[in-house]
């Protein structure tokens, strides 16, 4: 199936297929629309703000698991399988709940750590966007630090989930220097596999090459 590409940017644009990005759960832009208007499937991926969490985004990946992120820590927030034949997300008003069993949840205010010459360096995170493209959804970030911007992107298959045994996804970070290296956030470290797109198993984000992220 393909999908058209569908950009989330940080302000509204005219024509209205493109819909802000940084406003928190979405409903200061949502409000006004038809939601039979929206340019992108809710039912693959939903921008209302998930369990209470301002700024937060889930996708469906596969028939029935859903992954929740936080936008504002470019991170995993939450993991879960729908229950059977029922849909893994409750939506009233401008809040989604997460309905089913969770698989990986991450409550914590951690987000990646820049590590340069053995230090830790302050980031600043910035969501630029999600769009629906063709076989996967990806999200972007910006990880601004004393030295510059590093580019996070995310990559959700569209297939995978419980029906393919595990929930994966890919991540990669351009503009790392020679030297640093991004690490995941401590709790997804904990339930995370990391690994080369040849599965070799990888500590950290290096160089500007795409990596897989396996939850067993």
């Amino acid at each position: 199936m393909k999908f058209p590409l569908t950009l989330f940017t940080t302000r509204l644009f005219v024509p209205l297929a493109f819909i802000a990005a940084d406003a928190g759960g979405g409903s200061a832009v949502v409000a006004g629309l038809d939601a039979k208007a929206l340019p992108f499937d809710r039912e693959v991926i939903n921008r209302y703000s998930l369990d209470h969490l301002p700024r937060s985004l889930s996708i469906r990946q596969g028939e029935d698991v859903w992954l929740g992120f936080d936008l504002e820590r470019a991170k995993l927030y939450r993991v879960w399988q729908a229950p059977a034949k029922k849909p893994g997300l409750i939506t009233a008003g401008f809040v989604t709940r997460s309905a089913g069993t969770s698989w990986f949840q991450d409550k914590t205010g951690e987000t990646w750590q820049l590590q340069r010459a053995g230090k830790t360096v302050p980031l600043t995170v910035r969501y630029r966007g999600c769009a629906q493209r063709a076989g996967h959804i990806e999200l972007i970030w910006e990880l601004r630090h004393d030295a510059g911007v590093v580019k996070l992107q995310n990559r959700i298959p569209a297939t995978g989930g419980a029906e393919a045994g595990r929930v994966q996804l890919e991540v990669r970070a351009e503009a790392l220097a020679a030297g640093e290296s991004l690490l995941l956030p401590e709790p997804a470290r904990k339930s995370w596999k990391l690994t080369s797109m040849t599965g070799d198993a990888a500590l950290a984000l290096t160089g500007a090459d795409w990596h897989r992220l396996i939850l067993p």
